[in-house]
């Protein structure tokens, strides 16, 4: 089990690291904490952490209180992601607002874009599973039992119901690939 710090520093370490308009220790380490889609996954973090402890009685306080924090963070972000959903180190949600996160697996250095869905597609049954280094573009759709595969770029709006190889950039309703290189300015900030 990775350490609740740990984790936290990475993905704040990625968005720090990245994200920021004027390189200052304001814009840097404060503005950057205290960004909603920040909150979001320290809010997340917790409660996939607190999911594991074995004492039961710690496990259940630290679960209500995430409950707590949940609750608020929802209320002031828009953005719901299931704490039983194993994402990996080097998360980060820009913006905020009508976010839901609910996949099988998210692998390292996972980037949401405001209006983010990742869920299940009701028709056919099934969540999907996401690679290392994916980027979600602003209102995109991932739903189903699908993969994203490893270094992939979906763009603003797309609706993806179909699996996706390794290095792909997608747009479009349904998505189709409209490139196979892993070369999108998007994919180059990991860690």
């Amino acid at each position: 089990m990775v350490s609740l710090i740990d984790a936290i520093k990475s993905d704040f370490a990625r968005k720090s690291g990245h994200y920021f308009l004027v390189d200052t220790f304001f814009e840097r380490y404060v503005k950057t904490a205290l960004q909603l889609g920040t909150l979001a996954v320290v809010v997340y973090r917790f409660g996939a952490w607190a999911e594991h402890i074995r004492f039961a009685p710690a496990r259940w306080s630290c679960l209500v209180l995430y409950h707590f924090f949940n609750l608020l963070s929802e209320t002031l972000t828009g953005i719901h992601i299931n704490r039983k959903v194993p994402i990996g180190d080097g998360f980060i949600i820009h913006n905020f607002s009508c976010i839901r996160i609910n996949a099988e697996t998210i692998g390292d250095n996972f980037t949401v874009n405001q209006g983010v869905t990742v869920d299940h597609d009701w028709r056919r049954n099934g969540r999907p599973a996401i690679g290392n280094n994916v980027f979600l573009g602003s209102g995109s759709k991932v739903l189903g039992h699908i993969t994203l595969g490893d270094n992939v770029v979906v763009a603003a709006n797309a609706l993806v119901i179909d699996s996706i190889p390794d290095n792909c950039t997608v747009v479009g309703v349904p998505a189709r690939i409209i490139s196979r290189d892993a070369s999108s300015n998007y994919l180059q900030l990991k860690k």
